[in-house]
């Protein structure tokens, strides 16, 4: 693979972890990594460096057709970590101690010693690179070219990076509650707003019903009072009339009695001169 190709490969980063064991452990510790872990895009990927021996293990992609591939790492020449500042460069070659660690599935695997790593801790910047550097068959070497940028954390720093993102990942979860929360309320005043809106409607139906009740007990009343009055005349009026039906009952009860004796009085003096001549002054009293 030249240097003019590997300057144009798109390259992501699957795993990157820092162990500080000794060599006897490295292998057992990587069998146990993940092999699901995230792609991280050119320069988001980020190694830890403890102030003792590290090992640090990468599994180089390139993105072909829209498809992470791993870099065919066995036939690149040389590969180093390196970590360069103002005034010191500190490169580490590729560690070819561990067998199982395959190269043409793109993994490379770095150790750092107790040193190297004091000095990258020094350092006035945070960067690292893995480069590659051709070797000819007459053992020159071609210009170095760089596979994969990224940056370096002390544990130190990754214990105050980890407690900032949770705390910012607790506020912005927080936050996001409470926005939340917010709009549960605003929902809640709108339909207090709305029950109050409601009694007071209920309330304005109840004080017209309790007028027009009051206006219909009115109402009855003044009926009441004319039917009263109306029932009082009746009965006076049934009164006198029965009072008069008693009175003509009597009047016609006399009138027939006197009617009776006239004529009872007519018929033993019909042949008397002097009876018929006193006929015509007769006058009948009827009381």
């Amino acid at each position: 693979m030249s240097r003019s190709k590997l300057s144009k490969i798109s390259k992501t980063i699957q795993t990157n972890l820092a162990i500080g064991l000794r060599k006897a452990q490295v292998y057992q510790r990587f069998k146990n990594l993940s092999v699901s872990e995230e792609l991280l895009p050119q320069g988001d990927g980020t190694i830890r460096i403890s102030p003792f021996d590290d090992y640090i293990l990468f599994t180089l992609y390139e993105d072909v057709k829209e498809q992470s591939n791993p870099i065919d790492l066995s036939n690149v020449g040389k590969l180093y970590l390196s970590f360069i500042g103002e005034n010191d460069t500190i490169r580490v070659p590729y560690y070819t101690n561990v067998k199982e660690v395959d190269l043409s599935q793109g993994q490379a695997l770095f150790r750092i010693s107790e040193s190297d790593s004091k000095k990258i801790l020094s350092l006035d910047n945070n960067n690292f690179y893995v480069s590659t550097q051709m070797v000819s068959e007459n053992g020159s070497e071609s210009d170095e070219s760089v596979l994969y940028t990224g940056t370096f954390l002390s544990f130190a720093d990754e214990a105050k990076e980890s407690m900032t993102s949770k705390y910012d990942t607790l506020l912005e979860a927080t936050t996001t509650e409470i926005a939340a929360l917010n709009e549960k309320i605003l929902v809640l005043e709108k339909e207090v707003a709305n029950t109050d809106q409601t009694l007071a409607a209920m309330q304005t139906a109840n004080n017209i019903l309790a007028d027009s009740n009051s206006e219909m007990a009115n109402i009855i009343g003044e009926l009441n009072k004319e039917v009263t009055s109306a029932d009082a005349e009746a009965a006076v009026a049934n009164a006198a009339a029965a009072q008069a039906n008693a009175k003509s009952s009597a009047l016609k009860g006399k009138l027939e009695e006197q009617t009776e004796a006239v004529r009872q009085l007519a018929a033993t003096q019909m042949n008397n001169p002097q009876f018929l001549a006193g006929l015509g002054s007769l006058k009948i009293n009827i009381i």
